[in-house]
C-alpha cells in the first residue's frame, strides 16, 4: 500500500457509506409511505425509498418524480425550482398521517431534466 492509502485508511477513508436498514420498522415505513403519498408517485418507474437508521433514529428518502401526475415544469427558471419543491413537498408532507415509526423524512424531487431538488422535511412523529 502507499502513503496515501495509507493515510487515507488512517483517518477514516472519507465520508461514512449508511447502510439501509431493513428491520421490521423500516418495513412498516416503506408499506406506509407506499399506501399514504399518491399513488401517481408511487407506481413511477422513477419512485424508490432507502430507509437508513442514524444517529436521531429511522430516515426516509424518497425520490419522487414529480411529472408523474402530469405536470410538466417547461419554462420554469432554474431559481424557481427551489422554491416548488419546498411548495410540493409541503403539500405531500401534510397528506402524511402520522407514521408507524418516527422518521426524518427526506424528498429527492425530480422535476425533469437535470432539476432535482432534495427537500428535508424533519421529523414525523410516531402515533
Amino acid at each position: 500500500m502507499g502513503l496515501f492509502s495509507n493515510l487515507f485508511n488512517l483517518f477514516g477513508g472519507g465520508a461514512k457509506k449508511v447502510e439501509e436498514v431493513n428491520d421490521a420498522n423500516a418495513q412498516a415505513l416503506k408499506q406506509f409511505f407506499k399506501e399514504n403519498l399518491p399513488s401517481e408517485f408511487v407506481n413511477s418507474a422513477k419512485y424508490a425509498i432507502s430507509i437508513t437508521q442514524g444517529d436521531k433514529g429511522y430516515e426516509a428518502r424518497i425520490n419522487m418524480d414529480m411529472g408523474a401526475d402530469g405536470s410538466t415544469y417547461d419554462g420554469f427558471a432554474k431559481e424557481n425550482f427551489a422554491e416548488l419543491a419546498d411548495w410540493e413537498s409541503e403539500r405531500v408532507f401534510d397528506l402524511l398521517p402520522e407514521p408507524p415509526v418516527t422518521v426524518t423524512v427526506i424528498f429527492d424531487m425530480d422535476f425533469g431534466g437535470k432539476n432535482k431538488i432534495t427537500v428535508d422535511k424533519g421529523r414525523a412523529l410516531a402515533k
